[in-house]
C-alpha cells in the first residue's frame, strides 16, 4: 500500500508520459535523420525502435540493430533487442531518472545512430 501511496504522491503515472513524450519525439527526430530507423512507438517509459534495411520494404536489420545495441554498451547505456526479427531496440526508462540522465542517455543514443548512419 505505501508502494501505492508513493506512485500517486509523486505522480509517477505523469512522469511517465512525460519521459514517453519526449523519448518518442527526440527518436522520431533521429527517424526523420536516419533511414535505418524504420518504426518508433511506445508507451510511456517504454519505448522501442525497429531497425530495417529499407524503410519501404520494412525488411528487418537485425545486425544494425546488435550494432546500435553494442555502441552503447560502449558508452554506458543499456538498451536491449527485442522483436521476433532480433530488429527492434527496447528501453525501459526508469521513472526515478533525472532530466539530466535522460538528456545524456539519448545523447549517446544520437552519436551512436551518428557513428553508424
Amino acid at each position: 500500500l505505501k508502494v501505492i501511496e508513493l506512485m500517486e504522491s509523486d505522480d509517477y503515472a505523469e512522469k511517465s508520459r512525460k519521459i514517453g513524450e519526449k523519448v518518442i519525439s527526440k527518436l522520431q527526430q533521429l527517424q526523420e535523420k536516419h533511414a535505418f530507423i524504420g518504426d518508433v512507438r511506445g508507451l510511456g517509459g517504454m519505448v522501442a525502435f525497429e531497425l530495417v534495411k529499407d524503410r519501404l520494404t520494412k525488411e528487418p536489420d537485425p545486425a544494425k540493430a546488435s550494432e546500435i545495441i553494442a555502441g552503447c554498451l560502449k558508452r554506458g547505456l543499456l538498451v536491449l533487442k527485442a522483436g521476433i526479427y532480433d530488429n527492434v531496440v527496447r528501453m525501459l526508462i526508469p521513472l526515478v531518472i533525472s532530466d539530466q540522465q535522460l538528456d545524456t542517455g539519448l545523447s549517446i543514443l544520437e552519436e551512436v545512430f551518428n557513428e553508424n548512419a
